[in-house]
């Protein structure tokens, strides 16, 4: 069998996406028919964007994440005796 019947992870990052990708790249090289080719090349590029928007939201939510940890050290150096008068 060349593809799991079912699939009990949904991948967690843009590297395991791209594996799947690439897998899916070479079967659709291997692909005996032309609708096989097609569809395993549709599947290569549906893994590729999906790990560009893995890596978009990882992107975002680090950003979010630093952007509060900036305010919350703004809050405590704010609160420090020396700004006060």
């Amino acid at each position: 069998m060349l593809l799991p019947t079912r699939c009990d992870v949904i991948p967690g990052d843009a590297k395991e996406c791209r594996k799947h990708s690439l897998r899916c790249a070479e079967l659709a090289a291997a692909a005996g028919t032309p609708q096989s080719r097609a569809m395993f090349f549709e599947l290569s590029k549906n893994w590729e964007k999906l790990a560009v928007q893995q890596q978009d939201a990882f992107a975002t939510v680090t950003d979010e994440t630093m952007f509060q940890e900036s305010l919350n050290l703004t809050k405590w150096l704010s609160s420090l005796p020396i700004w006060k008068r």
